[in-house]
Order: C-alpha cells, then sequence, then structure tokens
C-alpha cells in the first residue's frame, strides 16, 4: 500500500452536481402544494436528492425542514442569507448564495466576476473514443468536444460548452464552474441528466419529441433550461 492508503482521512476532489430547493413564497401552505407537485414531477426527491435550501422569505426553518425530510429530500444546508441566523440554531451548515439568481429578462449579472468565467481559457479537450459506463471526463476551464458515442452511466463535465457528434447518454454538466452561457451540443440526445451552471433536467422532464434528435441546449431567460431542434 501506498503512504496515502495508509491515512485516516484522506480528501478527494470531485465535480458535483447540487440542487438549489429555492423559496419563493412565505405561505405554508402554497409551499407545501408546490411541493407535491415537485415530488410528482421529479421522482428523484423522493429517493432523496440532496438539496441546498435558498429562501426569498423568513420563513420557519425548523417546519420547512420536516416536511422536506417527510417527502424524502436530504439537506446539505442553507444559503447564506434570510434564513442564516435560523440555520445556525438548527446545526445546519451555511453555504454560499447563488449569485446566479434570475431577475426578469436580465438574467444574470453582468460583473467583472461574471465576465471572468464566460470563456474558457484553455484549448478545448477533445475524445476520439467512446466514453463508456462508469467513467467520467472533466474538462477544466476550457470546452468538451467527444467525436464518437456517450454510453449510460457515463459522465460529461466542463466549466465551458460540450459538444457531442454522436448519441449522448449518461449525464453531461457544463458550465461546471457557474458559467450561465455555456451549452450543450449533441448529434442524438438521450440524456439520463443534462445541466448548466447547476440548473439541471432529468430524462423524465425531457420531451419525447426532443429524444434521439439533434439539440442545443442552453438557459433561457427565466434561468431554467431550454432544449432546442437543430435539425
Amino acid at each position: 500500500m501506498s503512504i496515502e492508503e495508509h491515512k485516516a482521512l484522506r480528501l478527494l476532489g470531485r465535480v458535483l452536481t447540487l440542487s438549489r430547493l429555492r423559496v419563493q413564497s412565505a405561505t405554508p401552505q402554497e409551499i407545501v402544494e408546490e411541493l407535491t407537485k415537485l415530488t410528482l414531477e421529479n421522482p428523484m426527491l423522493k429517493q432523496g436528492l440532496p438539496v441546498i435550501i435558498e429562501s426569498d422569505y423568513d420563513i420557519d426553518l425548523a417546519w420547512l425542514v420536516k416536511v422536506l425530510k417527510k417527502t424524502g429530500i436530504q439537506i446539505l444546508g442553507v444559503a447564506n442569507g434570510i434564513l442564516t441566523e435560523q440555520a445556525i440554531a438548527l446545526d445546519l451548515p451555511i453555504l454560499p448564495a447563488d449569485h446566479t439568481k434570475t431577475s426578469g429578462r436580465d438574467s444574470f449579472p453582468k460583473t467583472s466576476a461574471h465576465k471572468a468565467i464566460e470563456a474558457p481559457k484553455l484549448p478545448a479537450k477533445m475524445l476520439h473514443d467512446p466514453v463508456r459506463s462508469g467513467q467520467q471526463v472533466y474538462a477544466e476551464n476550457s470546452d468538451l468536444i467527444v467525436l464518437a458515442p456517450v454510453s449510460s452511466g457515463a459522465e460529461l463535465i466542463a466549466d465551458g460548452c460540450i459538444h457531442v457528434y454522436g448519441a449522448l447518454r449518461g449525464r453531461a454538466i457544463a458550465g461546471a464552474t457557474g458559467n450561465p452561457e455555456a451549452r450543450i451540443f449533441c448529434k442524438r440526445l438521450e440524456a439520463d441528466l443534462v445541466a448548466i451552471a447547476g440548473i439541471y433536467m432529468v430524462a423524465d422532464q425531457i420531451s419525447k419529441e426532443l429524444i434521439g434528435k439533434s439539440v442545443q441546449i442552453r438557459l433561457g431567460d427565466d434561468g431554467n433550461i431550454c432544449i432546442e431542434l437543430l435539425e
């Protein structure tokens, strides 16, 4: 064994896609009704989907956590903001706020920090061989171009855009460091999950009319995933 394997603890880096559950009402009944709809539309919620709570209102956090846990949702923490004091009292982790919140048609802030991540700095990472199930490919600070099919169970991650000139199965995560201008292009859409800057869509949410088609995937003006035909 190596020296690293003998250590009691090891810190392993991995790029993860985290979901943020944003509370946009102060009325408990409206929250419960919307949560019921979300669980019907997103089966992953009942399967223990981990989320970060964000809120525009000073609601009862203890009540919300209890309701979410009953649904099956796992609480990773609370975004720094209006609920911070309650989160500390409940011993919940405090995480950075999401700076890609939408506001009307000006979906993302045009700050100098935002511009700094708009364009990848490195040449695109190019793959000529198929990406097999269980493989994870990460294009750090660049685009990712795949000239072969991507199998179910594989994962593509890029800080920039993702281009797949074949069938896209598995997971594709573009704009991994938070770039809302990133896009995903593929010759044949069959993905289990697609994500742009942390906003994701699972296979069950993708219109059947788009499955198997050549598409581009981006964030719309409302901040949600938008899939458009290229043919």
